[in-house]
């Protein structure tokens, strides 16, 4: 009978456990909905913290709202000499004086980008940073690596050439990237189109460092390393799970197949992949084992450069073959 008790307390434990999960989940769709309503243009940063801060009690439910503001409605500036692109140079003569400089040109930066309604990574950051702090969260930018083209692939982190924010939630430091939340470059044209993408929102370190690498290393807060960031494909979409091959560079002798195993795609997905030096598409019919979808990439004597995988048109993964 006290076995039984037992078993009763602890399916009890788990529904609430389970239950507060869904109920996080649930407030960050209100959270959204809530934030939609808001203008799409705010002329202070004071204005859109004062909005946030009294609709939302909770630190995760503002660091959301800051997320989902800036990402619906902040675009990318392609612009060569967009402010934020390049170092600003200043003198001090004291510490004091150099805090208080670098405060004044963030400041600067985050104003610009919230009523110019654009900016570069460092933009975003900062704006998030400053709205964040605002609501008296605890928040960095931080500075790296990210894997953005096929020719990264394999090559080790060095010069810094993203930015994003860590903020700290309950105790935790929680990772994002709202720059890639709010959507990316398209087409031959390369302008910027907006699509959300909150999987870039309190984002798993080992999720985060698939196309993420700090230069304080503080910030992996991962047990990985530059080489086994080298090594990875290219990951557009974080939406799916790269079974195998997980190593980028792909080595092989024609001809040959190279099965592909994702996590994510559906029966109903249209699968295809494409290597660089074709003009042509292969459609595939994956088979789905335990919700791993698998399928095979012919290579023969054409298959070189880049492949892409793709789902339902859009990039989900890019690979080097080397033969």
């Amino acid at each position: 009978m006290a076995i039984m008790k037992n078993i009763s307390k602890l399916y009890t434990l788990l529904l609430m456990v389970l239950c507060i999960g869904y109920a996080h989940a649930q407030d960050y769709a209100k959270v959204d909905a809530t934030v939609k309503t808001y203008p799409t243009t705010y002329n202070s940063i004071d204005k859109i913290a004062s909005r946030i801060g009294a609709d939302f009690q909770r630190d995760d439910e503002k660091a959301r709202a800051i997320f989902t503001w800036i990402a619906l409605n902040i675009s990318y500036d392609t612009n060569p000499s967009a402010l934020g692109r390049k170092p600003i140079k200043y003198a001090y003569s004291n510490e004091a004086e150099r805090l208080a400089k670098i405060e004044a040109i963030e400041n600067d930066l985050a104003n610009t980008t919230l009523r110019a309604k654009k900016g570069v990574c460092h933009g975003y950051a900062m704006l998030y940073t400053v709205i964040a702090r605002k609501l008296g969260l605890e928040t960095e930018v931080i500075h790296g690596n990210a894997k953005i083209l096929p020719h990264d692939i394999g090559k080790l982190p060095t010069n810094s050439n993203h930015a994003w924010n860590a903020v700290k939630i309950n105790g935790q430091w929680k990772l994002m990237d709202v720059t890639w939340g709010s959507g990316g470059i398209t087409g031959k044209s390369k302008n910027f189109g907006f699509k959300f993408d909150d999987h870039y929102f309190f984002t798993e370190p080992d999720v985060f460092f698939l196309n993420h690498f700090p230069d304080d290393k503080k910030w992996l807060m991962t047990n990985k390393n530059e080489r086994e960031f080298a090594s990875l494909p290219l990951y557009y979409d974080l939406g799916y799970e790269l079974v195998s091959p997980t190593i980028g560079v792909i080595k092989t002798v024609v001809p040959a197949n190279l099965p592909v195993k994702i996590k994510g795609i559906k029966p109903t997905d249209e699968v295809a992949y494409q290597f660089s030096n074709g003009g042509f598409s292969s459609r595939v019919t994956p088979k789905f084992t335990n919700g791993v979808g698998e399928f095979n990439v012919v290579l023969d004597k054409t298959a070189r450069g880049t492949l892409t995988i793709f789902v339902n048109k859009m990039s989900v993964a890019a690979y080097n073959i080397q033969r």
